[in-house]
């Protein structure tokens, strides 16, 4: 059973049910959402993968929708346009993105080249993404998760339900937005 292409990389995305046919019960769990814990693979979450067809065209479209922008990416093997929706952190006058899933195919790719577009319906904008590993990511990611906790898959992610005293887990990747020259 193939989820379809979310993030708009042309990777096929593969449902929790088949991976624990395939690899058994551990390797699905670790794609699961909701639990807290970073997905170690690329695919997003069933339910995410669908849900963010919608964003996705109306940002396609032009239409603004808070945060959400459209992050455009080269993909790491093809080369082709990957384009997937994101939310723009802004703290401290600068811009961050934060993968609340861990290491997906928007990452890795940003990982690769370092530049991609950020933008709306035909406006786009050239930037670099700096992946930073230092004392500010547990702070950004603590903004982020501050930020969009309402958002229902934020919540799941980081786990951010009343009871939740846990403070953010530090591996999710965090990249700062600068203007490309």
């Amino acid at each position: 059973m193939e989820v379809g292409d979310a993030c708009g990389d042309g990777e096929p995305r593969t449902a929790p049910g088949v991976l624990a046919e395939r690899w058994g019960a551990a390797a699905a769990g670790r794609h699961r959402a909701g639990s807290g814990a970073i997905m170690t693979g690329a695919a997003l979450p069933p339910r995410l993968a669908r849900m963010n067809r919608v964003p996705f065209r109306l940002l396609t479209w032009g239409l603004p929708m808070g945060p959400l922008v459209l992050l455009r990416t080269r993909g790491r093997r093809s080369g082709l346009p990957r384009t997937t929706p994101v939310a723009l952190l802004e703290l401290d006058g600068r811009q961050w993105l934060v993968s609340p899933f861990g290491e997906t195919h928007w990452v890795r790719n940003a990982r690769s080249d370092g530049r991609a577009e950020l933008g709306r319906g035909r406006r786009f904008r050239k930037v670099r993404l700096t992946e930073i590993d230092d004392d500010r990511k547990l702070r950004i990611v603590s903004a982020y998760r501050h930020k969009y906790r309402v958002v229902p898959f934020v919540r799941d992610a980081f786990d951010t339900g009343p009871e939740a005293t846990a403070s953010p887990d530090p591996d999710r990747p965090v990249f700062l937005v600068e203007r490309d020259a």
